[in-house]
């Protein structure tokens, strides 16, 4: 379990700030996760198969659909360029 004040330093260090009532939730939906992994840690699983196999006729067939034209995909880019995708360069 994780108390209040290692939550508190994990929102300094990821620069972000919660209400109080934020926290209680997170907290607890935290200590909740943190408990099912460990119920996960401690389950008897010897002499268990976990592996489970797909039967190809259970799949569906493929049908081709039309798909978006290229000014339909970055119609809401934040920057395009020649009708592409552009970023901000970040090397030399």
């Amino acid at each position: 379990m994780i108390s209040l004040e290692e939550l508190k330093h994990l929102e300094d260090l990821s620069r972000l700030e919660f209400s109080d009532e934020a926290r209680k939730k997170i907290l607890k939906d935290i200590n909740s996760m943190i408990d099912f992994a460990s119920q996960i840690q401690n389950a008897e699983c010897e002499n268990k198969s976990f592996i489970k196999s797909i039967d190809m006729k259970d799949l569906r067939e493929d049908q081709p659909q039309p798909s978006l034209s290229q000014d339909e995909v970055i119609s809401n880019a934040p920057m395009k360029r020649k009708g592409c995708f552009s970023v901000p360069r970040i090397m030399d």
